[in-house]
């Protein structure tokens, strides 16, 4: 993930607060040096986060934000891991980290489990451009658009990644109950 949730794409490891400016004005941060950043040779390494990291890093991004709310629960965090392994399976090009995020979210809630600490963990960007977004009330409804007017797509962020979720679950799940939009990122 990018923003304020960044962490190492190729290890979920944790980043260091301090930022480094790259020749193109870039702030980058250091990958913490901890276990999971010396097991994946991570540690130093400079990143912005991304968009689509690996399956062990949002796995490892889990454990730490799940850490922060909860025991250690290896149990949980095996079915993690294999419910992100489904999801990253279910299609043909990777799915966008906050769109993997809530879908897991929605998965593990089905099974059972508080997911509710979840949705402190990741900051929903422009679908079409990785943008900020800007939050408006209209109503009883919260809708979101792309800080920068990307395209038609970005001006209905928050249904485009309600679709993109339900439409990754499916994928995935094709056996298990589908989720009804207004269930999805509980906006």
């Amino acid at each position: 993930m990018i923003g304020t949730d960044a962490f190492c794409p190729k290890s979920g490891a944790s980043l260091t607060d301090e930022r480094h400016y790259d020749a193109r004005g870039r702030g980058l941060r250091a990958v913490s040096d901890d276990d999971v950043a010396r097991a994946a040779g991570t540690t130093g390494e400079l990143t912005g986060g991304a968009v689509r990291s690996s399956r062990s890093a949002i796995v490892a991004y889990f454990r730490r934000s799940h850490a922060r709310h909860h025991p250690v629960d290896t149990d949980l965090y095996g079915t993690a891991a294999l419910v992100v392994y489904r999801l990253f399976r279910a299609r043909d090009t990777q799915p966008l980290d906050t769109v993997v995020w809530y879908a897991l979210e929605r998965r593990l809630a089905a099974l059972g489990h508080d997911t509710e600490w979840m949705h402190a963990h990741a900051e929903l960007r422009c679908p079409a451009c990785d943008g900020r977004l800007r939050y408006e009330r209209i109503g009883d409804e919260i809708t979101a658009r792309c800080g920068v007017r990307c395209s038609p797509e970005g001006d209905a962020a928050l249904e485009t990644i309600r679709n993109d979720v339900v439409t990754l679950y499916g994928d995935a799940f094709p056996d298990a109950d589908s989720l009804a939009d207004d269930a999805v990122l509980h906006l």
